[in-house]
């Protein structure tokens, strides 16, 4: 067995020695670094040209109430352009069931 085991040859393999090893972990934080300082410049941006981030604009649309009246039905109350709409919403859609002007002190 022993005789066996000395006649098997190694088997050859070549050693990369052109590519570093830590390369691939270098690149994933030189993108990373990349990554970080984009950001940073656009968070100093935003707030030297005082803009706000998406979605943070006034807004338009209040949902002043709701209330359920059963498992497939909703009543609303949303306040929009300066006026309030009663929505009914069930099984077939969304109705405007009535509107009146907003009151002037409500916020």
């Amino acid at each position: 067995m022993n005789s066996q085991a000395s006649s098997t040859a190694a088997i050859p393999f070549k050693r990369e020695s052109d590519v570093p090893v830590g390369s691939a972990v270098g690149g994933g934080v030189g993108v990373l670094l990349i990554a970080l300082a984009a950001i940073v410049v656009v968070q100093v941006l935003r707030k030297k040209l005082k803009l706000a981030p998406p979605g943070a604009g006034a807004r338009h649309l209040r949902v002043l109430e709701t209330q359920r009246l059963g498992p497939r039905s909703t009543l609303a109350v949303v306040e929009f352009a300066g006026r309030r709409y009663l929505l009914a919403q069930g099984e077939h859609g969304v109705s405007c069931v009535d509107s009146v002007p907003a009151e002037k002190d409500a916020q």
